[in-house]
């Protein structure tokens, strides 16, 4: 173990000084034979201790044993923090290839990617398992957690289309038109950032391009949603396509009404929508706010009571339940929103000229 820290001090001191290049030369031949897995020439460490014991030994000549044990064991601290530090950078380095950020367990510490609201991993990291004493669960995560990064990289790379990821009944902007190619958004209703891409989105003329559609993901937070309001409302336009959409996609679907509302909005007092269903809106409220959107789409008193009954069922927690399965297990993002278009994954907020260039 000397040789491998030796080396590495001996690297960064030859740079500034020739005298230390020829016991460089000595570390690395010793280095290449543990790499190799033969035994390290003895010399070398008798030598790398001897230099640096040598004017203690004629100074106070009884430290010297316990001076040269310390070394050993600065030795051993300074080789693991080496190994955990590669580790380290390797594993952010993978994140940041498969994830774009380079902290899966808190995505935004490391966000490297346009502006998103982001999605934290379920599971404890390895620092935190550690502290809890569970260091059998703390090896395990990790584990899991690089294969799960190894195994997504290779999506980074390949054509993605949209249609492959497409939610049961599914709605789209301004009504499905065959021929035109797909473009499905990852949103959170409560997400500042999902309502900047819808402004983009409109303003870009996207929808007039393709058949835009969307994936509602409510993101969790140890299991509530960070959003005061996002789960009632994905529940609300979940039950909204199916009552239109029975038939086939509506021709012009009510939740992307609710959406114009959400996201472009603003009430009479002039605070936007979304930031009220956050931050002021109780439950009640909420959901006496998303009917009377749904009577102003032109819905019945009965309509807008079927959809709300709908909306508290098992078959939308279940519709819902399928769409997180396609954002976590096949798209695999941690950013919100993501979209798919133009053969790419795109994650984060996308730019109106980047929109405009597609599909």
């Amino acid at each position: 173990m000397p040789c491998i820290v030796s080396f590495v001090v001996l690297l960064v001191l030859s740079a500034f000084s020739a005298r230390h290049r020829k016991l460089l030369k000595k570390s690395w031949g010793c280095v290449t034979r543990r790499v190799t897995l033969r035994a390290c020439d003895s010399s070398f460490a008798d030598d790398v201790k001897t230099s640096l014991l040598a004017p203690l030994a004629l100074r106070v000549p009884r430290l010297v044993r316990p001076a040269s044990a310390a070394l050993t064991v600065a030795t051993w601290v300074t080789v693991l923090s080496l190994l955990v530090s590669a580790l380290v950078v390797a594993r952010g380095g993978l994140n940041l290839l498969a994830y774009g950020t380079c902290d899966r367990q808190n995505p935004q510490a490391c966000l490297l990617t346009a502006e998103a609201c982001t999605v934290a991993a379920d599971e404890p990291g390895f620092w935190e398992s550690l502290t809890r004493g569970d260091v059998v669960g703390a090896v395990r995560n990790e584990a899991t957690s690089l294969a799960s990064t190894v195994s997504t990289i290779p999506g980074r790379f390949r054509t993605w289309d949209a249609a492959d990821h497409t939610p049961a009944y599914a709605s789209f902007s301004g009504g499905y038109r065959e021929g035109l190619p797909t473009v499905l958004e990852v949103l959170d209703p409560g997400c500042v950032f999902c309502g900047r891409l819808y402004r983009n989105i409109a303003e870009s003329g996207l929808s007039e391009r393709a058949n835009v559609t969307f994936i509602a993901y409510p993101i969790l937070r140890e299991g509530e949603p960070q959003f005061a309001s996002s789960m009632l409302i994905a529940r609300y336009l979940t039950a909204i396509r199916v009552v239109e959409g029975e038939g086939g996609p509506a021709a012009d679907p009510t939740d992307w009404a609710v959406l114009r509302h959400l996201f472009t909005g603003e009430r009479p007092d002039g605070l936007g929508w979304q930031v009220w269903f956050n931050d002021l809106a109780s439950p009640a409220e909420a959901e006496a706010q998303l009917q009377a959107w749904l009577a102003e789409a032109g819905h019945d008193a009965a309509t807008v009571a079927e959809i709300a009954a709908l909306a508290a069922s098992d078959r939308v927690a279940d519709l819902l339940a399928a769409s997180r399965v396609i954002v976590e297990d096949e798209i695999r993002t941690v950013t919100i929103p993501t979209l798919i278009g133009g053969g790419g994954l795109h994650r984060g907020l996308v730019s109106v000229d980047r929109l405009r260039s597609m599909p």
